[in-house]
């Protein structure tokens, strides 16, 4: 009933000074409201990035071809080595007990056309593989086979951006269309990818057609550039990169000829790590911000409580003088403090919860409102309420009846 009553009592005190409490209000709700947006912004950001990378492959590893060696008075006319061959796919998967599937890759870029249309794409030669190793389904129609593979058949699948600007207005399944001088049927159309991890390519910027049709009918080269290997187990992607390393080394006999590795193994999850670091040192940078901003909102609490102590102390000596004790003064005016600790926190949290779906709705970027977030800063709002509010009552508390009584 004491509790039920001093709560009554400091909500009418808080009530009748309308203006000072809503100051006190606004200090707390700002600095509780501003963590939780940059929080769902950071933990959207942190999932649109895992996102990404899965979208390019689960437990990928990409092994490029190396850099050619440059001689300096000769020209480089060509900027990877070519000692990366077909048969180093099927070597990889043989030899590396934890990997589960390789797509050789070759690409170059060709101008396509159909009809009256052309544009500059990506072609990639690869093998049906790709379409899992890489996540990348067809939208329309379908991906190419092994036996379309293995007979160097002339079908096209293509990418979606590829699509809208030769066939802007028409179904492209069963379409003939030239790379080069090659033509080539079409039998599907890629989901859209948007840019890659790198920012500078257009993943949807490109023609996937059959890795032996590739190197012989439209490349006319013997090696490839580039392999996508899928690991099984996440945990596993190190021991695997070391193990593709150890196949290749023997293949190429590099290891033997006292050579360099004339190739590099990329790991999709140090990218991955790399983004998340960023992010990481950005919600180090908010939990900073957080502390200052609610510690400033606990610092009006105080100015406002002790204001308040000061203009009531003909209350408190009369509620003295008629048998309060000082524990009845303290309850009183920590609940005070803890109401505008609370309030504050709760603005701030339904502030924060309205702003962060409007910044997703009305922008780019993705939010993420976490609830364990919300908790913390409510529960961040009573603490901070409380620890600005025990000055103020404790002074409150031991305020002389008599003197208190005198006061105007």
């Amino acid at each position: 009933m004491k509790l039920a009553r001093n709560l009554q009592l400091s909500v009418k005190a808080l009530v009748r000074h309308r203006v000072r409490t809503a100051l006190a209000l606004s200090g707390m709700a700002l600095g509780v409201g501003a963590v939780l947006v940059l929080t769902a912004i950071g933990e959207g950001s942190e999932r649109q990035i895992v996102e990404e990378i899965d979208a390019l492959g689960r437990n990928l590893l990409i092994v490029s071809a190396g850099e050619a060696r440059r001689v300096p008075w000769r020209r480089r006319s060509i900027a990877k080595v070519n000692t990366l061959v077909l048969d180093d796919a099927e070597a990889v998967l043989r030899g590396s007990p934890d990997v589960v599937a390789v797509a050789p890759e070759q690409e170059m870029g060709r101008r396509v056309k159909y009809g009256t249309m052309s544009t500059i794409a990506t072609i990639r030669g690869t093998t049906p593989d790709y379409e899992l190793i890489r996540n990348f389904h067809p939208e329309i129609g379908r991906f190419f086979t092994w036996e379309e593979d293995h007979n160097s058949e002339r079908v096209a699948v293509l990418g979606s951006r590829v699509n809208e600007l030769l066939f802007p207005n028409e179904d492209p399944l069963s379409k003939t269309i030239l790379i080069g001088k090659t033509s080539f049927r079409v039998i599907g159309v890629m989901e859209s990818k948007g840019a890659s991890t790198d920012g500078l390519s257009e993943e949807d910027n490109q023609v996937v057609i059959p890795i032996r049709t590739a190197l012989r009918r439209v490349f006319n080269v013997d090696y490839i550039n580039m392999l996508f290997v899928q690991v099984g187990e996440r945990e596993r992607m190190d021991a695997a990169r070391q193990q593709i390393a150890e196949v290749l080394r023997t293949r190429h006999r590099t290891r033997e000829l006292g050579l360099e590795d004339d190739f590099s193994i990329q790991n999709q999850r140090v990218i991955l790590e790399a983004r998340l670091e960023t992010i990481e040192s950005f919600r180090r940078m908010t939990a900073g911000f957080g502390i200052v901003a609610v510690v400033v909102g606990g610092v009006g609490i105080l100015a406002i409580m002790l204001l308040a102590v000061r203009e009531r102390r003909n209350e408190v000596g009369l509620r003295v003088a008629v048998g309060a004790r000082q524990k009845d003064i303290l309850t009183q005016f920590l609940v005070e403090s803890l109401l505008l600790g609370a309030s504050g926190g709760a603005f701030g949290v339904a502030a924060a919860v309205a702003v962060s779906w409007f910044v997703g709705k009305t922008t780019e970027w993705d939010t993420v409102i976490n609830g364990t977030a919300l908790v913390t800063g409510l529960v961040s709002a009573l603490a901070i309420g409380t620890v600005f509010g025990v000055y103020p009552a404790q002074r409150a508390a031991r305020l002389d009846p008599i003197e208190a009584l005198r006061a105007e």
